[in-house]
């Protein structure tokens, strides 16, 4: 009817779904550029209300996404009898900044980010790992892009700090020639930073950090690690791989890789037999016992300290280069030391100064001496030492807060690239990062829609609305409105090859425009997000119920039943997913989720999990291969330096 509201072409960034890190990390922006505004204009001699200010901003999660990082062969191989976990659980999520310009909504900033909360093993625990970042210059007014830009990380990193994690990683690396980070396509006078101006950028960051509270201390990772046998890790020392944080897409298990399948090489040319190979860290040698001197969270001196052969041959590799690999500190040692001990840090005082083994000391100290407890008064009694545990608030959890929710396209970085260079989705021009931008949004509000827009055989053009014909017979060939009665009938075989297609086989109409409406209804009409996670839960522990559970007469859960016919349907459905059977499409969902998470060793007894895994491998792979050039672009940079 007239009165009723037509359905928007596309919805804008700021009609993303908000959560509270979103929210945090956009009111940050505001206030910093807020900040510079007043600057500027005390700096001009001008009003504020004169100075150009940014406008239109949004900053939006647009992944969110908890899976287990594997950890890689060589090193699970060699490090897994010696308490080496397979994997290490982690919330990876995309963070995006968008602009609206003239109007049109522009994604200029992308940011992804790996988070190791409590329930991580260590060494990973409560860490993060700022991964992949990439932008366009496309930011107005241009004097603030600069200073927007770190201020997303700023602010991440202040939010990371409340939620308490004690540490973010960085590895400042440029893109190889030839290489993209995350948009595909860059405008022609942004020029890619060389080594030393990334790295300074970064450290830019850590300094304005620092200099409002967020972080502590700015160290690398040979400081931290190798630097006389690892004296200033949280634990003291680091004798092998195992000390070291683990995270996807980081410089360290690339290189531990290499360095570990080159020993066992050179192990098997010479005939040795697998053995302890620890060799001297290069401490000198000291007269004594051989073990620490001080305590676990005060190491104090090492004496006689060792690293194996693995970890002095990577902390040779990585000596030229420890800049680029930035540890930033925003809790303090004595925190990061309990951590990793597996103390439960939760009802610590949110107080960077805050040091719980002094004052443990001073009470047992002052027991000590005064036995009758009138006669001498205690420096601080137990209440004290209590009081100031509550007298500030405590420490932030790191269980995760926002929802998570699935958005394939942005789950990383190579999903999200490969999206962009199959539907030519450039961001080298104002024009095509609008159109680019107007793609991606249309994904993140309408999650169900297709990701790939199909093409005519025959014509090749892209099949975005009305119907398309797809060939039963053939697995990757549609037809459109036009060309479809011509070219099935033949009647356009005089035109060429392409216009010529085997007249014995069918077709089946798909509605293209019916199943996005259908979805955009079905998010409409969504319940409540604690509603949604909770039932997705339970779907799922049907789901693993069901796959290993031999059925009636032994197991009579009805929704077990339920779910068996599940999975019979989805074996033996003619329709299948790709052409609309939403029973299909809705169980297969679930068994993606299951899929990131499943920690079976073999086959898995769910349908199509082992082909989702497959492929999850596969991209896996081809992001290790990516994280790989970089690392070896890197590594002979520096080489190239010594020579």
């Amino acid at each position: 009817s007239p009165d009723e509201e037509p359905d928007k072409i596309c919805e804008a960034a700021k009609e993303l779904p908000r959560c509270k890190m979103s929210d945090f990390i956009e009111g940050g922006l505001s206030d910093a550029l807020e900040k510079a505004y007043e600057k500027t204009a005390s700096e001009l001699g001008i009003s504020v209300d004169v100075v150009e200010k940014a406008r239109g901003l949004s900053v939006r999660v647009m992944s969110h996404v908890k899976k287990k990082h594997a950890v890689r062969d060589e090193m699970y191989k060699k490090y897994s009898k010696n308490g080496c976990p397979a994997d290490f659980p982690v919330h990876t999520k995309c963070v995006g900044l968008f602009q609206s310009i003239n109007g049109v909504d522009v994604l200029l900033f992308a940011m992804y980010v790996y988070e190791y909360g409590h329930e991580c093993p260590a060494p990973n625990r409560r860490r993060v790992y700022i991964s992949y970042l990439d932008s366009v210059k496309y930011f107005e007014p241009k004097r603030f892009r600069t200073l927007a830009y770190q201020s997303v990380i700023i602010e991440y990193l202040r939010f990371v700090k409340k939620r308490g994690f004690h540490t973010a990683h960085i590895w400042s690396c440029p893109p190889a020639p030839g290489d993209e980070y995350v948009f595909h396509g860059h405008p022609s006078h942004q020029k890619v930073p060389k080594e030393d101006m990334l790295r300074q950028w970064y450290y830019d960051i850590c300094d304005k950090s620092k200099a409002e509270g967020i972080v502590l201390e700015t160290t690398d990772f040979y400081e931290e690690f190798f630097k006389d046998g690892g004296i200033n890790c949280p634990t003291g020392s680091a004798p092998d791989p195992m000390s070291l944080p683990y995270f996807e897409g980081d410089y360290i298990p690339g290189e531990i890789e290499t360095i570990v399948a080159n020993v066992n090489k050179e192990d098997r040319l010479s005939g040795k037999q697998p053995h302890d190979d620890h060799v001297k860290s290069g401490v000198p040698k000291r007269s004594g016992s051989g073990l620490r001197a001080g305590t676990r969270s005060n190491p104090g001196q090492l004496v006689n300290q060792y690293q194996d052969k693995v970890m002095n041959r990577l902390g040779n590799a990585i000596y030229n280069m420890k800049e680029n690999l930035i540890i930033v500190r925003l809790r303090n040692k004595h925190f990061a030391a309990a951590v990793e001990r597996g103390e439960d840090v939760s009802e610590w005082p949110d107080d960077d100064d805050y040091q719980p083994d002094a004052s443990v000391a001073d009470v047992k100290v002052a027991e000590n001496l005064n036995e009758d407890k009138n006669e001498i008064e205690s420096p601080a009694t137990s209440d004290e030492v209590r009081s100031t545990r509550t007298s500030t608030p405590s420490i932030g959890s790191t269980v995760e807060q926002d929802e998570q929710f699935e958005s394939e396209m942005f789950e990383n970085r190579q999903l999200f690239l490969n999206y962009c260079q199959t539907n030519h989705c450039q961001f080298d021009e104002i024009r095509r990062a609008k159109h680019s931008t107007m793609m991606v949004l249309y994904q993140l509000h309408n999650p169900t829609a297709p990701k790939f827009v199909q093409q005519c055989g025959a014509c090749e053009h892209d099949i975005a609305s009305g119907s398309r014909y797809h060939c039963n017979v053939c697995p990757n060939f549609d037809l459109c409105q036009e060309c479809y009665r011509p070219v099935s009938s033949g009647a356009w075989s005089s035109r060429g090859s392409r216009f010529v297609h085997d007249m014995s086989h069918t077709f089946s109409r798909i509605n293209v425009e019916a199943s996005v409406n259908g979805a955009r209804a079905r998010n409409k009409s969504n319940s409540s997000k604690e509603e949604r996670t909770k039932a997705l839960n339970g779907y799922l522990e049907v789901l693993s119920h069901a796959a290993n559970c031999d059925g009636p007469p032994a197991c009579r859960l009805n929704n077990c039943v339920k779910m068996k016919q599940l999975f019979v349907h989805v074996r033996t459905c003619e329709v299948t997913h790709s052409l609309g059977c939403k029973i299909c499409a809705r169980l297969l969902s679930l068994i993606i989720v299951h899929a990131r998470s499943c920690a079976v060793r073999g086959s898995c007894s769910l349908p199509y999990c082992d082909k989702i895994r497959e492929r999850n491998e596969r991209l896996r792979r081809q992001q290790l291969f990516m994280d790989d050039r970089r690392r070896q672009a890197q590594n002979a940079f520096y080489q190239a330096g010594e020579e």
